[in-house]
């Protein structure tokens, strides 16, 4: 694995003299490590030792065809270096289509796939070793990519787009952990049945000089599109949740919650008793108001029932009734207009009195915010029900997962983007970082989600 961040690849040992001579230099960086190591020795560690050692002894050879360098293993890890881009990430394409080649057959226990990150940067070296950013952008970008894929920065793709016939989807910039400025992130297209990331944009490998800022686009509203797609299904999500939750509360407590629209029409309904009707004529006969009143029993799905109080009034206007022309039999229905309301009142089925109880769309409406705030700041680090499905995360402006506080300040914000007119929400498609108001208001962004493995 990838050191963590007790002992981070980029940085130099804190043992070195602060008048030590550092040597530097510019060079590709690549990073690989298995994924769900910990997993897959917990199944079966001599198997997977074995494995492990003979996907080193591919890797290594590999990289020495590649005029590489293997600078370090790290457990289930290789950190390597070239001098030239475009060997390093044909050095990469080539491994993973062998593992690739390898694991096919093989039962799910038996398969190790790695995940490559490349990166350009200049590095500081010490003995054998290297330090600096540009490793840890490589090791970031590795633990983003999908397993069996290739992630490279913009950086090596500007190198490699017009030598290399290879397709690229870009990723947009994505915030890595510790690394301050965005990094362009793209993945390397190396097997046509590669999954996209969602909201990816495939840049051709001789785009020209405008395939980023086209790319760009596509990206910006490749996630606006993915966010409303995530946030429809979160919607629904908390509409069913508030719901069942309904249910539960009223099968429970009793009418402790008023099930309201657009639950309403799926109910079951049964009048227990209906009052003599009521009539009221003002106006010297012109208007007639005629009002039913009724209790009316709703039953929803067999899991609850509720009570209401319906009022009906329907409201008779004669628009001829002080005239002294007169009536013309049939003639006479064209000339008056009828019109009816209704409204029930949620009661209690005992006393027939009138209960004040939240409605199911205030539940769902504070269940949507509760579920999404726990989800993205605590339950599923930074997913939600819509943004696992269309691979989206919420992470804080530094790279690290959503905090539960920024997660509620970002889904109470929301309320400013609908109060603009939707325009916050439409801000992922000119903002830099691709944050919508209420991402900005929080500090946070959204990123394609990680595929790293359980360890």
């Amino acid at each position: 694995m990838i050191p963590q961040e007790s002992t981070p690849i980029g940085e130099p040992p804190t043992e070195l003299p602060l008048n030590h001579a550092v040597r530097r230099k510019l060079t590709t960086i690549f990073c690989a490590d298995v994924v769900g190591y910990s997993r897959l020795m917990g199944v079966d560690e001599t198997g997977t030792l074995k494995r492990l050692k003979e996907c080193r002894e591919l890797i290594a050879a590999f990289i020495d065809r590649h005029r590489g360098r293997v600078v370090s293993w790290s457990g289930d890890a290789v950190l390597a270096d070239f001098a030239s881009v475009v060997e390093a990430v044909q050095c990469a394409v080539e491994i993973q289509k062998e593992l690739k080649a390898r694991n096919d057959g093989k039962i799910e226990g038996e398969r190790m796939e790695f995940r490559i990150g490349i990166n350009l940067g200049d590095v500081m070296i010490e003995d054998h070793d290297i330090f600096g950013e540009g490793v840890n952008i490589a090791s970031r970008l590795q633990s983003l990519a999908k397993p069996g894929g290739i992630l490279i920065s913009g950086s090596v793709h500007d190198q490699v787009k017009n030598k290399l016939s290879l397709g690229f989807n870009f990723m947009g910039h994505q915030q890595v952990k510790n690394i301050a400025e965005q990094v362009p992130v793209f993945i390397v297209a190396h097997d046509g049945a590669m999954a996209i990331a969602s909201g990816a944009a495939i840049v051709s490998p001789m785009g020209g000089k405008n395939a980023r800022a086209k790319s760009e686009t596509a990206y910006a509203y490749g996630s606006f599109l993915s966010r409303a797609g995530a946030g429809l299904v979160d919607g629904i999500s908390a509409l069913v949740l508030g719901f069942l939750l309904s249910l539960a509360l009223i099968a429970a407590f009793g009418n402790v919650i008023e099930i309201d629209d657009p639950v309403i029409p799926f109910a079951i309904e049964r009048t227990i008793e209906t009052d003599s009707p009521s009539i009221e004529i003002a106006g010297g006969g012109r208007e007639v108001k005629t009002t039913q009143r009724s209790i009316v029993e709703r039953n929803f799905f067999g899991l609850a029932t509720q009570t209401v109080r319906r009022t009906h009034v329907d409201l008779t206007v004669n628009r001829n009734a002080n005239s002294s022309e007169p009536a013309r039999g049939a003639a006479d229905a064209a000339l008056l207009k009828l019109s009816g309301t209704s409204a029930d009142v949620l009661i209690d089925p005992a006393s027939r009195s009138d209960l004040s109880r939240p409605s199911l769309s205030l539940v769902a409406i504070a269940t949507y915010f509760i579920m999404l705030a726990l989800c993205e700041g605590f339950l599923l680090r930074g997913s939600s029900p819509g943004k696992s499905l269309f691979g989206l995360r919420v992470l804080g402006a530094n790279g690290e997962a959503a905090t539960l506080k920024q997660a509620f300040a970002r889904n109470l914000a929301k309320l400013l983007s609908l109060a603009t007119a939707l325009i916050g929400f439409l801000m992922v498609l000119w903002t830099k970082r691709h944050q919508a108001l209420h991402d900005a208001f929080a500090d946070c962004i959204v990123v394609a989600a990680s595929s790293e493995g359980t360890r």
